[in-house]
């Protein structure tokens, strides 16, 4: 009896853990034109307001359910949304995603920092927007004392909204440094190539205060005298 006991919270167990693990989409994204992997792609659970991030070799995984959606999306990419079925849930989901082309009077540019962040304001545009603090919003009107509200502030949802947030506008902020100090007009201006650009470009980087407080003039200035700086021996 005992034995039969065990058994059958054991088969209860492992049915439970198949459960769990088949509540979890994970696969790997590519480039559609290279078939490479794609790093730091941000995955959002639009009905759980869950989030995630592919590694260094563009593995992803996420939690979701059977008929909820993920967003998949990334600076230079179209973003692209699929709807969660039984089929992902069982083996991996791989993701292709398609650069995204802007053409401006016959010049076609692979990104641009303002398509880009428009895009993505409007994208996720419920995580841009202020979100309530410790109380919740919850200040009574005579203004004497404050509700608060630990519970939602602390939540991992709470929580999860707040690092995708972070990393939306840190990665806004790289992309305006892209724009700003752009490697082919670096190479134009210093006729470096290959290693040494890529070292020069690691090494002098500007940060993203300094590009909002400098025009392409002072920019110019800017790379000419790193330059001389980087010929030193």
């Amino acid at each position: 009896m005992i034995s039969r006991l065990i058994a059958a919270v054991l088969f209860f167990l492992c049915i439970c853990s198949q459960v769990r693990a088949q509540l979890i989409v994970k696969g790997k994204i590519y480039d559609a034109e290279t078939d490479s992997v794609i790093v730091a792609v941000n995955i959002y659970n639009i009905n759980t307001k869950q989030s995630a991030r592919s590694g260094i070799d563009g593995n992803y995984a996420i939690a979701a359910a059977e008929g909820e959606q993920l967003a998949f999306s990334i600076t230079g990419f179209k973003p692209d949304t699929v709807t969660v079925t039984y089929h992902m849930l069982l083996i991996q989901y791989d993701v292709t995603l398609r650069k995204q082309i802007v053409t401006l009077k016959n010049v076609t540019v692979t990104s641009s920092y303002q398509a880009d962040s428009l895009m993505r304001r409007n994208y996720y545009s419920h995580i841009y927007e202020k979100q309530p603090g410790i109380t919740g919003r919850n200040t009574p009107s005579t203004g004497f004392g404050i509700s608060l509200s630990p519970l939602s502030y602390f939540s991992h949802r709470a929580k999860q909204k707040r690092q995708l947030k972070k990393r939306l506008i840190k990665q806004e902020e790289e992309d305006y440094v892209d724009r700003c100090f752009p490697v082919e007009w670096v190479a134009r201006l210093t006729g470096l190539r290959g290693d040494s650009l890529s070292r020069f470009m690691a090494l002098y980087r500007p940060s993203y205060s300094f590009c909002r407080k400098n025009n392409r003039e002072k920019m110019l200035l800017y790379i000419n005298e790193k330059f001389k700086e980087f010929k030193k021996p």
